[in-house]
C-alpha cells in the first residue's frame, strides 16, 4: 500500500465511508493477514495510548493515579483491547447476519483492522498535540469518537449489504448492549466468587 493510496483512502473514510468500505473489501485481503494485522494495530494502540497518558500535562498529580491499571500497562490494555476487537468483530458479524445482512466475519474484520489503522494515526496526533496545545488534543479527541461512531455504523452498512444505515446502527445498539450485559454478568460472577 503506498503512501499516496493509504492517504487517499483515508481521506475517502472520513468523508465517504461507505465507498471506502467497498474499496477495502475488494481488496479481498486473507483472514490470516488481518488477524495479524488487528494484533499488530492492537500492539501498536496500546503503546501509543499508555505513552499518551504518560506524557500527556495534567494539573492533578493525583489524577494518574486515578486511571486503572489496565490503561497503565501496554500489555493489560493491548490484551484487554485485543479481547475487545476479537468480541467485536464476531459479534457485528453474527447481528448483523441475524438481522439479514450478508457480510462475512472476514468483511467485518477487514473493516476493523482498518479503523485500527485509522486510530493509530489519530492516536499519533493526539499525542503530539497534548504535548503542544491540550485543549485541541482533547477536542480532536471529541470529535474523533463521534465521527468514529458514523463511520463504523456506515462500515456496518457496507459490510452486511443493507443499504439502511439505521439498520446498521440498530446492529450496532444491539453489539454494544450485548457486550455491556455480557460483561456486567461475567463481573459480577467474579465479584461474587471473590466475596
Amino acid at each position: 500500500m503506498s503512501r499516496e493510496y493509504f492517504i487517499g483512502l483515508a481521506r475517502e473514510t472520513l468523508f465517504a465511508p461507505r465507498s471506502a468500505a467497498g474499496r477495502i473489501l475488494a481488496l479481498n485481503l486473507p483472514s490470516q493477514g488481518l488477524w495479524m494485522a488487528l494484533v499488530l494495530m492492537t500492539i501498536l494502540n496500546a503503546i501509543v495510548y499508555s505513552a499518551t497518558i504518560h506524557l500527556s500535562p495534567t494539573s492533578d498529580p493525583t489524577a494518574l493515579a486515578m486511571v486503572p491499571p489496565v490503561f497503565l500497562s501496554p500489555l493489560l490494555f493491548s490484551v484487554a483491547l485485543g479481547g475487545a476487537l476479537v468480541l467485536t468483530v464476531f459479534a457485528l458479524t453474527w447481528v448483523g447476519r441475524a438481522m439479514g445482512g450478508l457480510g462475512t466475519l472476514v468483511d467485518v474484520l477487514a473493516l476493523i483492522t482498518w479503523l485500527q489503522v485509522l486510530r493509530l494515526a489519530l492516536q499519533l496526533a493526539v499525542t503530539v498535540l497534548m504535548l503542544i496545545a491540550p485543549f485541541f488534543g482533547g477536542l480532536l479527541v471529541m470529535v474523533a469518537a463521534v465521527w468514529g461512531l458514523v463511520i463504523l455504523v456506515a462500515f456496518i452498512d457496507r459490510a452486511h449489504g443493507f443499504g439502511n444505515l439505521v439498520k446498521a446502527a440498530g446492529v450496532l445498539i444491539v453489539v454494544v448492549v450485548g457486550i455491556v450485559i455480557g460483561l456486567s454478568l461475567i463481573l459480577g460472577v467474579l465479584g461474587a466468587a471473590v466475596f
